[in-house]
């Protein structure tokens, strides 16, 4: 009796580990949630931060990808018995999702509270540097990558090479506007950043849930809008140097 006992203890495990690991490989958005929260556990080991200040640190990262994974759960259940499109079924799918965003969204939040006072002073400089370096480095990156990209897509033989779909001018002007109320706020007040930052990322994650934009094609208009936005404020800087 005690034998079976274990070995249902241990087929509990090994079916609640089957389960991560087959959401994990197929749920992209908990792989990219799981990623950002094993790399914010390891900004806590890095900053050597206070015992119970870590727990917390834990306890939401936790209960962002508990979320993700009761989202998917109500997404894989309503898709089983509803074969057709229903206008409840896209609310109840919209409902799961925005659990995500308030987790996703509280998380950020309570880890720039816990994270802010151990960054050095300098780091508040950091977009205003930015605005200040060379025009030509980040001009030289965005040709890179351009040239990176063209150069993809011939090796994988799409007929366009800059059609299609590329790059996703919505993320491209979402996070331009990060950028640019970065530099003007990010020295001052940083948690302005931080939430521009995540109505950048809302919106480059709508056009990937809508199937407007794959993730390369929302990803590469993310990067051209901070590059773009970078280099623009680098040749206005030069410019008033200039006229002064």
């Amino acid at each position: 009796m005690q034998n079976e006992k274990k070995q249902d203890i241990v087929e509990s495990f090994t079916n609640a580990f089957r389960g991560l690991f087959y959401a994990l490989k197929n749920e992209r958005n908990l792989t990219l949630h799981f990623a950002i929260g094993c790399c914010v556990i390891m900004g806590g080991i890095f900053f050597k931060l206070p015992f119970l200040e870590f727990l917390v640190l834990v306890l939401i990262v936790s209960i962002v990808i508990i979320t993700e994974i009761i989202n998917t759960v109500v997404e894989m259940l309503v898709d089983l018995f509803a074969s057709e499109y229903h206008i409840q079924v896209r609310r109840i799918k919209d409902i799961s999702a925005s659990a995500v965003l308030i987790a996703a969204g509280t998380s950020v939040i309570i880890g720039y509270l816990l994270f802010a006072k151990y960054f050095p002073p300098s780091f508040r400089n950091a977009f205003e540097n930015l605005a200040k370096s060379p025009w030509y480095l980040t001009f030289l990156v965005l040709f890179l990558i351009s040239f990176l990209y063209i150069m993809l897509k011939s090796f994988i033989r799409r007929q366009a090479l800059i059609s299609g779909g590329m790059p996703s001018v919505h993320s491209g002007l979402a996070f331009s506007i990060w950028v640019i109320v970065s530099i003007l706020t990010f020295k001052t007040e940083p948690l302005i950043s931080v939430l521009v930052l995540l109505l950048a990322i809302w919106v480059a994650q709508g056009r990937i849930i809508k199937h407007i934009h794959t993730v390369e094609e929302t990803v590469i208009g993310a990067i051209f809008g901070i590059l773009l936005t970078v280099l623009l404020f680098q040749i206005v800087e030069r410019f008033t140097i200039a006229l002064r």
